[in-house]
């Protein structure tokens, strides 16, 4: 499970759009240092297969990676019921 303290947060839908950028887990948690309280939404996506992502924002665009992410204490968590990651 991720690990987070902050604030915790629930979310019943958001739509947005912009830049989606898929990166692997190491360059993911990279993105995490460069802020102080970064915001991070978790969830799942998927049809038949369900498959855990967490996102993030940088400069606008939406960074997101697959599976399991340990989480920094310092994070701003929001737990998405269901995330939609496009058509």
């Amino acid at each position: 499970m991720p690990v987070g303290c902050g604030m915790a947060v629930d979310a019943n839908r958001v739509i947005a759009g912009g830049v989606l950028v898929f990166v692997e887990q190491e360059v993911f948690k990279k993105f995490l240092e460069l802020k102080e309280k970064p915001l991070m939404i978790v969830g799942e996506t998927g049809g038949f297969k369900k498959v855990k992502v967490t996102l993030t924002t940088y400069e606008g665009a939406v960074i997101i990676t697959r599976g399991e992410t340990e989480l920094p204490e310092n994070a701003i968590l929001v737990k998405a019921k269901e995330i939609s990651l496009g058509k």
